[in-house]
C-alpha cells in the first residue's frame, strides 16, 4: 500500500509540466506491427500493479485498424486480459493510434520507434486536472530485449523530458500467454 501511494505521489509530483514532445512515426505499417509483443518495461499502471508477464496480441484488420488483446498474470497467478481496437484518427499520423477497449474506455497509443521484427517504443501522455499522466512501454517480440535497445529507448524518453525514473521491468517468466 505504501509503495502504491509513493508511486502515485511520484507520478503527481513529476507530472505538473506539459507532456514531452515525442512524435509518433510518420510511416507505420500495421500488418508488419501485428503479432505478439512482450512488455519489457513500462511506466506504472494502476491496473497492472503487481502483474507479471504482460503481453499483447495485435491483429491487423482489413480497414487498417488493429484488434488487440492484452494478457498478464495477476499477483495471485490468475490470468488477466482486456480486448479492444486501435485506429489512426488522422491518416497523416498513422502511428498515433486511439485505443478503444471493449469495456468502453479510450486511450492513446503512439508508436515512437519500431523495427517491427524485434522491438517497439510506445508512449502516451495526457493531462487530468492539470496533472501530466505518462505511459510508456518497451515491447519486444521475445521475452527479453537487448540492453542497448532498452538504454536507447530510455534515452529517447529522457531527452524529451519524460521522467524515466518511473520505468519498471516487467517479469516475463511465464512463457507465452497466447
Amino acid at each position: 500500500m505504501l509503495s502504491t501511494l509513493l508511486t502515485v505521489c511520484g507520478l503527481v509530483a513529476s507530472g505538473m509540466a506539459a507532456c514531452p514532445d515525442l512524435p509518433s512515426l510518420e510511416v507505420f505499417d500495421v500488418p508488419q506491427y501485428a503479432g505478439q509483443w512482450y512488455e519489457i518495461q513500462r511506466y506504472p499502471l494502476i491496473s497492472e500493479l503487481g502483474s507479471t508477464c504482460a503481453q499483447a496480441m495485435y491483429v491487423a484488420q482489413s480497414d487498417g485498424s488493429v484488434r488487440l488483446e492484452n494478457r498478464g498474470r495477476r499477483p495471485d497467478g490468475s490470468l488477466d486480459s482486456i480486448t479492444g481496437s486501435a485506429y489512426a484518427e488522422d491518416p497523416e499520423h498513422p502511428a498515433a493510434l486511439t485505443l478503444v477497449f471493449d469495456e468502453g474506455f479510450k486511450g492513446d497509443y503512439n508508436v515512437i520507434r519500431t523495427d517491427y521484427n524485434s522491438s517497439a517504443l510506445v508512449y502516451s501522455c495526457g493531462s487530468v486536472f492539470g496533472v501530466r499522466i505518462e505511459y510508456a512501454w518497451f515491447l519486444s517480440r521475445e521475452p527479453t530485449m537487448d540492453q542497448a535497445v532498452q538504454d536507447e529507448y530510455t534515452r529517447i524518453l529522457a531527452d524529451a523530458g519524460s521522467d524515466t525514473s518511473q520505468l519498471s521491468v516487467t517479469p516475463q517468466d511465464c512463457g507465452s500467454l497466447f
